[in-house]
C-alpha cells in the first residue's frame, strides 16, 4: 500500500485500509479485498449441448480450458454450455463473472455468452444454450479481446422452455472450428477467474469463501474487523450508508490507552442539519465531559475531541467541507493527558486548543457510529499511532494519499 513512507506500521496501534482507489489508473484501485462472499464455482460445471469438454488449468484461479466439438463438417461449427447448478438459491441475486483469455486459433471464436441457462437443454446437461434465455439473463462477448466480463441478475427456478432454470454459466459457440467424428477438439477458449456469487454485483475474484473478516485491510493483522454490520457499495467496497452501519472492536482488539494520534481518509456524502449530529468514530464508554476520543461532525463543524468532549475540543467550520469529495484528516494530542491538541485538514493545521483530559480507556472502538449519530459516507483509510505525528509526517502522508484519493 502507498500510504507514506516509514509511516505506515510506525507505532501504529490500530488501523485498517479498504484498498480503495479513486483515481482508475491508480494500482490501489486493483487491490482490495472485498465483501464477505462465497464463490459457488466447482471444478466440475455440468456440460450441455454439442460435443466437447473441459480441462481444469488451475483450481486456485478457477481457469478452465472450455472446449467444443463441432457439429459440421469443415469448417465447422458448433457449440457447448458449462453451467453450475444454483437452482437451490432461486429467488435471490446473482452474478457470475470471469476473465476472458481466448487462446486459440484466431477467428475460430462465434461468441461467447455469460449469464442464465434455461430447461431447453437440447441433447444433454442441465442448463442448455444459453442462446434460448432471455437476452437480459445473459451477456455476448463477440471479439476474441483478453477482457473481463460479467452478468447479474436473479436465480431461476426450473419453469418451461425460454425461462430462466437457475443454472449459471458460460456457452461457447465456434466457427470454423475441427469437425466432429475424430475426437479432436482444437476449438476452445480459456477462461480464468470464473466467479459465481449471490450479489447483485461482481466483487474481486477470491477462490473459495472471503469472510466477514476479511473485507479490509488490516494494518497490524491483529483486529480481525469484522464487517458483519456495514455495507459495501457496487464496486464491493465498504461505505457507512447513515442509517444502520458501523463497524466495531470490542475492548480486547480495541487501541490501548496511548494512542495519540488519528488519521483517516473520508468522504462525506451528507452533512447534519441544525442541531443533530454525525459520528465519525468514538472510544468512550458514554457521553460526558469525562469521555473518550472521538471525532464527529456537529451541526456547526467538525469536532475532534480526547478526554473532554467539551473543553477538549477542536472545531472546523462544516462551510469548509464539501460533500462527495475525499480529505485527509489527522488529530493529534502531545500526550495521553490531552495536551495541546491539535487538527489538520490536507496536510494543514487547523485549529488547536489547551487541555483535555486523559480518556476513558476500557470502551470499545466504533467506527461510523457514536452519540451523536451515524456516519454516511466512506472512511476508506483508518490508523491510530501511539506516537504524536509531526507536521512534517502529516504532510508527507497527505502528499502519499492525494493523488490516490484525488484529494
Amino acid at each position: 500500500m502507498y500510504t507514506g513512507p516509514k509511516l505506515e506500521n510506525e507505532d501504529l496501534e490500530f488501523g485498517y485500509d479498504t484498498g480503495r482507489g479513486v483515481l482508475s489508473n491508480h494500482v490501489s484501485s486493483r487491490f482490495y479485498p472485498g465483501e464477505p462472499t462465497v464463490n459457488y464455482v466447482t471444478d466440475s460445471p455440468t456440460g450441455g449441448g454439442w460435443g466437447g469438454g473441459h480441462d481444469v488449468i488451475d483450481s486456485a484461479t478457477k481457469t478452465f480450458k472450455f472446449k467444443v466439438q463441432n457439429f459440421t463438417a469443415n469448417p465447422g461449427s458448433g457449440w457447448r454450455s458449462f453451467t453450475w447448478d444454483m437452482t437451490s438459491h432461486a429467488g435471490s441475486a446473482v452474478t457470475i463473472s470471469a476473465t476472458f483469455e481466448y487462446a486459440g486459433p484466431v477467428g475460430q471464436m462465434a461468441f461467447v455468452y455469460i449469464g442464465q441457462g434455461n430447461t431447453y437443454t437440447n441433447n444433454s446437461g442441465a442448463g442448455g444454450y444459453l442462446g434460448y434465455s432471455p437476452a437480459s439473463d445473459r451477456t455476448s462477448k463477440t471479439t476474441e479481446t483478453k477482457e473481463r466480463i460479467s452478468w447479474s441478475g436473479t436465480i431461476g427456478s426450473g419453469g418451461s422452455a425460454n425461462q430462466p432454470s437457475g443454472h449459471i454459466g458460460i456457452t461457447v459457440w465456434i466457427n470454423n472450428g475441427v469437425p466432429a467424428g475424430n475426437g479432436n477438439y482444437d476449438s476452445y477458449i480459456v477462461m480464468s477467474n470464473i466467479q459465481i456469487e449471490k450479489k447483485a454485483h461482481a466483487t474481486p475474484f477470491v477462490n473459495g469463501t472471503r469472510s466477514s473478516t476479511q473485507g479490509l485491510i488490516d494494518l497490524k493483522r491483529t483486529a480481525s474487523i469484522d464487517l458483519s454490520d456495514v455495507s459495501f457499495d457496487s464496486n464491493g467496497l465498504v461505505e457507512f450508508d447513515g442509517t444502520d452501519d458501523d463497524i466495531s472492536l470490542n475492548n480486547a482488539s480495541s487501541p490501548t490507552a496511548n494512542m495519540v494520534s488519528v488519521e483517516l481518509v473520508a468522504k462525506f456524502d451528507s452533512l447534519p442539519a441544525s442541531n443533530s449530529y454525525m459520528s465519525v468514530f468514538q472510544k468512550q464508554a458514554n457521553w460526558n465531559n469525562a469521555g473518550g476520543v472521538m471525532m464527529q461532525f456537529i451541526y456547526n463543524g467538525f469536532r475532534w475531541s480526547y478526554g473532554n468532549a467539551w473543553t477538549g475540543a477542536v472545531t472546523y467550520a462544516q462551510s469548509n467541507f464539501t460533500t462527495g469529495k475525499y480529505y485527509h484528516i489527522v488529530g493529534t494530542v502531545l500526550d495521553v493527558n490531552g495536551n495541546d491538541a491539535k487538527l489538520y485538514i490536507n496536510g494543514e493545521q487547523v485549529g488547536s486548543t489547551g487541555t483535555g483530559s486523559t480518556p476513558n480507556t476500557t470502551s470499545n472502538l466504533t467506527i461510523g457510529l457514536g452519540n451523536g449519530g451515524r456516519l454516511n459516507g466512506n472512511i476508506d483509510v483508518f490508523k491510530m499511532y501511539s506516537q504524536t505525528l509531526s507536521a512534517d509526517q502529516i504532510k508527507q502522508n497527505y502528499n502519499a494519499y492525494k493523488n490516490r484519493f484525488n484529494i
